[in-house]
């Protein structure tokens, strides 16, 4: 499956959600679940965009660029760039988030956020958290994204399976998971295994390094650390 919806204005990993979506208060993971999973490390394209191309064509450009971003172990800085953007609206072109890899269970997860974290008191606005899962080998990168609009409905039909609470503007009342960590998890593995919450799996290629006369995160990187969330609908 795959979603198709125009962006919207606000959906931010630092501002508010679409009111059909559901958002996460918390991380996915404590301290003890973080991975070094340093073959994320890398710029990565769209896997048919490699394959297809000819020896003579240069490479695609990249659609994410992972690098370490602190001292923090598991913890990386995560750059979208336009072809991303276009196949899953899930971020502003040049923008960067803070990603941290955890295990459970023997599956990755990425746990995607405002960089840095906390409140944005420029705006007033708090973090909210996001999640993927994620097979990574040196050279390839597959991803399931976790979808708010699902999640926001799932949750309405089921409302004691996740610890949630409801903010009501008027109309639809916005969804806060405010679940700890361990029952994020839990959610995270169901849904995984039912297929019933997740994007379809996406798959990138490892590129070679940058030259190194380009920025090191690749053409039109900037500073801009508020990803847009604005996943597209089924």
């Amino acid at each position: 499956m795959h979603w198709v919806l125009p962006p919207l204005a606000c959906l931010a990993l630092s501002g508010c959600f679409s009111m059909d979506s559901a958002v996460f208060l918390n991380r996915g993971y404590t301290d003890d679940d973080l991975v070094d999973e340093t073959a994320l490390e890398g710029r990565w394209a769209r896997a048919d965009q490699v394959d297809e191309r000819s020896i003579t064509d240069p490479p695609p450009e990249p659609a994410l660029v992972i690098e370490r971003g602190d001292a923090s172990e598991g913890c990386y800085k995560v750059s979208f760039f336009e072809r991303f953007v276009a196949d899953s609206l899930i971020a502003r072109p040049a923008s960067s988030a803070k990603l941290c890899a955890f295990r459970v269970s023997g599956q990755t997860f990425l746990d995607i956020t405002r960089w840095p974290e906390g409140i944005d008191f420029e705006s007033m606005t708090v973090t909210w958290h996001w999640f993927a899962a994620a097979d990574v080998s040196s050279d390839e990168l597959r991803l399931r994204i976790l979808h708010p609009f699902l999640v926001g409905e799932y949750l309405r039909e089921h409302p004691l399976d996740l610890q949630h609470t409801k903010l009501d503007y008027g109309g639809d009342a916005q969804i806060v998971v405010t679940a700890p960590p361990r029952d994020i998890q839990l959610f995270l593995l169901l849904h995984l295994g039912l297929n019933d919450l997740m994007d379809e799996e996406y798959v990138l290629r490892k590129l070679p390094p940058a030259d190194p006369e380009q920025d090191s995160t690749g053409d039109g990187a900037a500073g801009d650390s508020s990803p847009q969330m604005a996943p597209q609908e089924r």
